[in-house]
């Protein structure tokens, strides 16, 4: 059985992680933990605001997100590892959902898991909601954990 953990860091995420745990071995689960870094729109074309200040924000909030997702995929693979259950990890860039539902698909998961509610706030406010889309728009079966 191939697992897809989707991994934002929030309190859902890490009940997610620790289900998952839970079920990695007795289902002799091949798990894969994926992080999606997304970047934050900016509103282009406001007077005063180069396109070069611009740029150089949406870069500086790109790598912000990245920096965030790798330590938590560290953290994350270093849960697993804990309790004896070898993962891979990877670092995407898009729409959390999008990438989730393509990467399922495409690579053929049996099971994609994640946590029920997100990052909530202002971080909230840019995502949606991940695991209502996901749920939605996957064709692989999707747990998500309260």
């Amino acid at each position: 059985m191939k697992i897809l953990l989707a991994a934002d860091g929030s309190a859902a995420s890490f009940k997610a992680l620790d289900f998952v745990a839970q079920i990695a071995k007795p289902l002799n689960a091949d798990v894969t933990i994926i992080s999606v870094a997304q970047a934050v729109p900016v509103i282009k074309g406001q007077e005063g605001i180069s396109f070069e200040d611009v740029a150089n924000f949406e870069k500086s909030i790109a790598e912000g997100m990245k920096k965030m997702a790798r330590k938590l995929l560290e953290k994350a693979e270093e849960a697993f590892l804990e309790k004896g259950i070898q993962v891979k990890t990877r670092l995407e860039k898009g729409q959390p959902a999008e990438v989730i539902c393509k990467i399922a698909e495409e690579e053929n998961f049996d099971l994609v898991v994640l946590g029920s509610r997100g990052l909530g706030g202002f971080k909230g406010m840019f995502l949606g909601s991940v695991s209502n889309r996901v749920t939605e728009r996957s064709n692989v079966s999707v747990l998500v954990v309260k």
